[in-house]
């Protein structure tokens, strides 16, 4: 064999190598029995049918609880476009700037999407369970394969809520 086939050769399997370790995933398997983390990640879309309408989507990283929580935004390219914060005493907004602060949740989601989002409930749909939740209806039928949509229909403005989750 040349040495310029050699050398080739080599180049092709390394790219090989690389691609295939780039495709990896990890396949741990999860304990059945340990408690399940409150934490998720992937795409959510909302749409207010306010005046005028507003329509939001982004990568997205939710951890916590009703109680005390972050949900982070992201670009397509991985920066940060807002993190919201609340806990006991209340809800910070960072995006560029400084931080605003909320009374709590319901005044910050009212803020910035003109809805009051149900954030406690949020935390049980995604954990599969449906808590009655007036004016919203949520369909977890798909959430087995990471989707879940949440309308509300009265009696505020109507809103769609969106999510697909990484798996």
């Amino acid at each position: 064999m040349s040495a310029c086939y050699r050398s080739g050769l080599w180049l092709a399997l390394t790219f090989a190598i690389i691609f295939i370790v780039g495709c990896a995933s990890n396949t741990r398997v999860k304990d059945p029995d340990a408690v399940q983390s409150l934490h998720w990640q992937g795409r959510l879309s909302l749409k207010v049918d306010s005046t005028p309408v507003q329509a939001f989507s982004a990568d997205f990283e939710l951890q916590g609880d009703a109680v005390n929580g972050s949900l982070s935004f992201f670009s397509p390219l991985g920066s940060t476009l807002a993190r919201l914060q609340w806990g006991t005493n209340g809800a910070r907004l960072q995006t560029t700037g400084e931080p605003q602060h909320f009374e709590s949740m319901d005044a910050l989601t009212l803020h910035t999407t003109g809805a009051v989002l149900p954030v406690a409930s949020l935390f049980e749909w995604l954990q599969g369970r449906s808590p009655a939740t007036p004016g919203w209806d949520v369909d977890l039928r798909a959430l087995p394969d990471g989707r879940l949509t949440a309308q509300r229909l009265e009696p505020e403005t109507p809103a769609l809520l969106k999510i697909i989750l990484d798996r």
